[in-house]
């Protein structure tokens, strides 16, 4: 997931003014202009360049077939991304339901299709049944499935999804797919069912961020930019923020004990959903993946250290994850009793931006300073793509010609706006925000180990890593031994299965 959209955002901003005095130019200079074709014609004006790639698809037209998208409309456990993919169905003013609206507008009339979509309502815990139910059920009224990440991963070891390993028509080249998060959700080799990009924009809406009072780490640093500098320098790691934590934390009403009356370093709700995101954050390398195997790869030295990290983290003075909710949070956050508060969204931006205070978004720290890069997770619920294993043939064909071309549509046209308005970039207080968001966006996966947990009997996880902390008895070595056993039979029968699936798709 390679794009620099927000900083291309930035720069534009800065640009404009050059490029405001560049069009007064007279004309006299004489520039080359390059053609579609490669070729260069001279024009007697500014430089003119074309990048524009013919239209492959300019000359299909379906003729008024209807392209219908089973959509996710759970408001309680996942993140909607209806919104995203089917809208209001008309104008309203607000600028990313318009993007949708005209994209979809474009994709109807490029392709000569009708756009229809069908409403999955129900929690993310009942998903996968529901449509694996459906689609057992014969031959489902639907071309592409948009729902949670788990539920999807859950059905596609099952053969219940079509492979699009190999296929000439989505263009994985172009960065509105990210190619990396498929290959990471891909068991084995030849095997490609989970769609992740532009056009199930849930899924860069819903990964996971920190948020940060830069206000306070001002009256404690002297310095507003005390964290970003280390992010952008490399130095962001997980001991820097429990050592900030530390210092943080403040006993305000005097009782003697850590009460929702102090000031913190981190704030989360509970420590189970929250540690998520921190624990991909530290790169732990769940499995390691052959073109026809998949094994636990986790049992070592840097698991032990990572969850120790983690418990230090969590378990120190200025942590606070007894908040009850989402809106308790927020509250606290609001209110200016914390530093970084935690278990909150990228999409979720836009939401805090009336706080009264200098704010920033922060990607989940480093293991340590010589970890390659930030790595920032989606959520279990995060909403991505796929298509079920009934559609073959001239359908097949027919579903992923739409899907390239809203891809596309998507990456030029919505994501923008998204950018811009959904995140609010143009609210930035300068570069440095509409950087950071840019790194955030450039280090999103989709982890493994979040969409095969709960497939893996919680093996990779909650088992070994989330139980333990939440009950202060990280143990790695015994509660790995209780669990490998029986994570191994389940690891053996989701391979042979996804084995049975790759060869029913290739025949």
């Amino acid at each position: 997931m390679k794009k620099s959209l927000s900083l291309l955002l930035a720069s534009v901003i800065l640009a404009c003014a050059a490029l405001t005095s560049c069009s007064e130019k007279t004309g006299d200079e004489t520039t080359a202009k390059k053609t579609g074709a490669g070729e260069t014609v001279e024009t007697g004006m500014e430089t003119e360049t074309e990048t524009e790639e013919p239209d492959r698809f300019a000359d299909v037209n379906y003729g008024g077939k209807t392209f219908t998208v089973y959509t996710s409309v759970d408001t309680v456990d996942a993140t909607n991304g209806d919104r995203f993919i089917r809208g209001t169905g008309e104008y309203n003013g607000e600028a990313v339901n318009d993007a949708v609206y005209d994209r979809n507008l474009k994709v109807s009339d490029l392709l000569g299709i009708n756009l229809e979509y069908v409403e999955a309502n129900y929690n993310y815990n009942d998903a996968s049944n529901q449509i694996k139910i459906q689609i057992q059920a014969g031959d489902p009224a639907w071309d592409v499935i948009a729902n949670d990440i788990r539920a999807l991963a859950t059905i596609s070891a099952n053969g219940f999804l079509a492979n699009v390993y190999g296929n000439d028509i989505l263009d994985f080249s172009k960065d509105y797919w990210y190619t990396d998060s498929m290959d990471n959700l891909s068991f084995l080799g030849g095997g490609m069912y989970l769609l992740v990009g532009d056009y199930f924009t849930d899924a860069l809406a819903s990964c996971h961020t920190l948020y940060a009072n830069e206000a306070i780490l001002n009256n404690i640093y002297n310095d507003y930019e005390y964290v970003n500098k280390m992010v952008f320098d490399g130095k962001w790691t997980i001991d820097e923020m429990t050592k900030i934590l530390n210092e943080s934390y403040k006993d305000t009403d005097g009782d003697g004990k850590k009460t929702n009356g102090d000031d913190y370093g981190y704030a989360c709700v509970g420590m189970w959903g929250p540690a998520i995101p921190m624990l991909i954050g530290l790169d732990i390398n769940f499995v390691e993946k052959t073109a026809d195997s998949v094994q636990f790869a986790f049992n070592n030295e840097h698991s032990i250290a990572a969850l120790d990290k983690l418990h230090d983290l969590y378990y120190s003075e200025g942590t606070i994850s007894s908040l009850g909710d989402v809106t308790g949070l927020r509250s606290f956050f609001a209110n200016k009793q914390v530093v970084f508060m935690g278990y909150n969204r990228l999409g979720d931006l836009a939401e805090l931006r009336d706080i009264e205070f200098e704010m920033g978004v922060l990607p989940y720290p480093k293991f340590d300073e010589n970890q390659e890069g930030y790595i920032t997770t989606l959520h279990d619920t995060s909403e991505i793509g796929a298509i079920p294993s009934t559609t073959v043939g001239d359908n097949l064909t027919f579903a992923l010609t739409c899907l390239e071309v809203l891809a596309r549509e998507t990456g030029s046209k919505l994501i923008p706006v998204f950018y811009e308005d959904g995140l609010k970039v143009k609210y930035a207080d300068g570069l440095d925000d509409a950087k950071m968001i840019d790194l955030i966006h450039d280090s999103i996966t989709s982890p493994f180990a979040v969409a095969y947990d709960s497939t893996l009997g919680n093996f990779l996880l909650r088992n070994v890593f989330l139980d333990p902390l939440g009950s202060n008895n990280i143990n790695f070595a015994s509660s790995y031994d209780k669990f490998i056993k029986s994570a191994n039979k389940l690891l053996e029968r989701t391979t042979e299965s996804f084995r049975s699936a790759l060869e029913e798709s290739t025949k």
